[in-house]
């Protein structure tokens, strides 16, 4: 946000200072015009004069006037167009923490999914590993259910990262790149045990 430039400051300082020296001497001429005697020629010429510096004095006043009327404007114009900024900033703020809170949402349920897969190819390998009996091509079956979904939480989690970055969130793109890359590791160890036991149905 920018400065108030210094020359404005220092002409509304200047006009507020001249403006609180005049009403000062208004209200010292204003007293003496109030209490002055009208009783001799002397009197009523030194009347007349006083008379003249009051509006002297109240025309500089009504001039001084203006000029903290046109810093007064130029400020609130300044203030106005500050504030339309702002109150644009906030509608992109929620703008944006909408398709943030959108990609997390997406993000989250990604991960949930993942963490569900991983837990089964880990039951289905302590299934292989335990020595009890079980059919080869029921874990297969399953491995194969789980290499499939695995690959479409992937795409989803490559889609998510390729969105993110399009809307410049690059940290939940990089979160969303790992997750890919975690699921698409898992699926890798998932084939690997999926091949190991494909000789065992032989």
């Amino acid at each position: 946000m920018s400065k108030r430039p210094q020359s404005e400051a220092s002409e509304m300082v200047n006009a507020a200072k001249a403006m609180e020296e005049e009403l000062h001497e208004f209200e010292v001429l204003a007293e003496e015009v109030r209490t002055g005697q009208l009783r001799s020629q002397k009197q009523l010429e030194k009347m007349g004069k006083l008379l003249n510096q009051v509006a002297d004095c109240d025309e500089r006043m009504v001039a001084n006037m203006r000029t903290l009327l046109s810093v007064l404007n130029v400020w609130r114009e300044r203030q106005q167009a500050l504030a339309a900024e702002v109150n644009s900033r906030a509608l992109e703020l929620q703008e944006r923490t909408k398709v943030y809170q959108s990609l997390m949402e997406r993000f989250a349920a990604m991960g949930q999914e993942a963490g569900s897969l991983s837990t089964l190819m880990q039951e289905l390998a302590s299934r292989t590993q335990q020595g009890e009996p079980v059919k080869a091509e029921d874990i297969i079956s399953s491995l194969q259910m789980v290499n499939e979904r695995m690959l479409e939480v992937a795409e989803k989690a490559g889609a998510l990262a390729t969105d993110a970055a399009a809307q410049d969130f690059i940290d939940v793109s990089r979160d969303a790149e790992s997750l890919r890359q975690q699921i698409l590791s898992a699926r890798n160890r998932a084939n690997l045990l999926q091949q190991k036991l494909h000789p065992a149905n032989a």
